[in-house]
C-alpha cells in the first residue's frame, strides 16, 4: 500500500526528490573542487554529468503518479491483439505464467510456515535463539550458558541442547538413534507437557551423570515401542548405561530446530556416558545452542543490549576464550542465522 501512502504525501516527495539531487550536485562539485577545479568549472562539469534535472525529476515522479486510462487501456489492447495472433503462445504464456505463480505460493507458504510462523509452543513468540554475532553462529558453550542464565534479567527460562547420536538397547537388540542432550529446565521453558508419565527437570540434575532419565518422541514411543502405555518406568541401556523412561513427549512436539527429529530427550549432565567424553567445563567449546524465553514486555533489542551486557563482562572475565564476543537473538527453527537471515 505504499502507493497509497505516496497519493497523499506526494509534494514531500517531490520537495525531497529535489533536495536529494541538489545535495548530489553540491557533494560532486565539492569533489571536483577538491580535485583541483575551480568552483565554476566544478559546477558546470557536475551538471553535465549529472543530465537535464529537470527530465531526470519528471521521470522519477512517474512512479508516484497514476497511469492515464488511455495508457492503460492502450496496454490492454495490444496484449489482446498479439494473443490473437499467436494463440499458442497466448497458451504457454498463461500457463507458465499459472506454473510460476503456483509455485511461488508453495514457497511462499512452506517459508511462511518454516520461518515466519513462532516456535509450536506456548507463547512460540517469545522465544530467541541466542547466538554470536560473529557469523551468525548459533553455538555457544556450555559455562556461558550458565552465566548467561544467571546474569541476564531479560529472560523468564533459558535452555541449551546438543544434537548427538547413542545406541539404544531396549529388548537386546541396540539400536542407533538421534536424541538431544538437554538442560534439566529444557521443558519447563518450552512449556510443553507431557503426552505420558513426566519429563525430567532441573531437579533432577546433581553434577556429571547424575540424571539417567530419558524422554521419548511421540513417534518413536510409536513406532519402536508400539505406542505401549507401559513404557513409562522402563529401565533401557543408553550406550550400556542404565536409563529409566521418564515419559513420552506431545504428538508433533519434535524440539527447537525445524529440519531435526530426534528420537528422545535426555539430561546433558550425562555427556559423558552418552557422548563418551565430558567438555561441559570448557568455556571454548561452543557446541550448543541455547534458547530462551523473553519476559513479556521486554523488546528484542532490550534483551539484546542486556546479554550484550553479560557479554561485556564474559570478556572482561574470561578473555583467552570470551574476548570480544559478542551475542545477538534470532527466531529459533533454523538454526538460528545459519540457515535464515532473522533480524532482531
Amino acid at each position: 500500500m505504499d502507493w497509497l501512502a505516496s497519493i497523499f504525501r506526494r509534494r514531500r516527495l517531490y520537495n525531497d526528490l529535489r533536495e536529494e539531487m541538489r545535495l548530489h550536485l553540491e557533494e560532486r562539485t565539492e569533489q571536483l573542487v577538491h580535485e583541483g577545479m575551480s568552483r565554476r568549472e566544478a559546477e558546470q562539469a557536475a551538471r553535465r554529468a549529472f543530465g537535464n534535472r529537470t527530465v531526470l525529476e519528471e521521470r522519477s515522479r512517474e512512479v508516484w503518479q497514476w497511469p492515464t486510462l488511455e495508457s492503460i487501456g492502450a496496454d490492454v489492447r495490444y496484449a489482446l491483439r498479439q494473443l490473437r495472433r499467436s494463440p499458442g503462445f497466448a497458451v504457454t504464456a498463461v500457463s507458465t505464467l499459472a506454473l510460476g505463480i503456483g509455485a511461488n505460493a508453495v514457497v511462499f507458504s512452506l517459508v511462511d510456515s518454516l520461518v515466519f510462523k513462532p516456535m509450536n509452543v506456548p507463547g512460540g513468540k517469545n522465544m530467541y535463539t541466542i547466538e554470536n554475532r560473529r557469523g551468525g553462529i548459533p553455538g555457544q558453550s556450555y559455562p556461558d550458558y550458565l552465566d548467561l542464565r544467571d546474569r541476564s534479567h531479560s529472560f523468564a527460562g533459558m535452555l541449551v541442547c546438543e544434537i548427538s547420536t547413542a545406541g539404544l538397547d531396549s529388548d537386546g537388540n541396540p539400536a542407533p538413534i538421534w536424541l538431544y542432550t538437554a538442560s534439566g529446565n529444557y521443558f519447563d521453558v518450552l512449556q510443553v507437557q507431557p503426552y505420558l508419565g513426566r519429563f525430567f527437570h532441573a531437579s533432577d540434575e546433581r553434577g556429571p551423570n547424575s540424571a539417567p532419565y530419558l524422554v521419548l518422541s511421540y513417534a518413536y514411543w510409536s513406532s519402536h515401542f508400539q505406542g505401549d502405555r507401559g513404557v513409562v518406568g522402563r529401565v533401557v541401556r543408553l550406550n550400556k548405561h542404565a536409563y529409566t523412561i521418564l515419559g513420552v513427549a506431545p504428538q508433533g512436539f519434535s524440539g527447537t530446530e525445524l529440519f531435526y527429529a530426534p528420537d528422545l530427550w535426555a539430561p546433558i549432565v550425562n555427556q559423558q556416558e552418552i557422548e563418551g567424553s565430558n567438555n561441559l567445563d570448557a568455556r571454548g567449546n561452543r557446541g550448543r545452542w541455547i534458547v530462551g524465553r523473553l519476559q513479556d514486555g521486554v523488546t528484542p533489542a532490550q534483551a539484546t543490549a542486556d546479554l550484550n551486557s553479560v557479554a561485556a563482562w564474559l570478556a572482561k572475565t574470561y578473555p583467552k576464550d570470551d574476548e570480544g564476543i559478542e551475542f545477538k537473538i534470532a527466531r529459533p527453527g533454523l538454526a538460528g542465522d545459519m540457515l535464515v537471515s532473522c533480524p532482531s
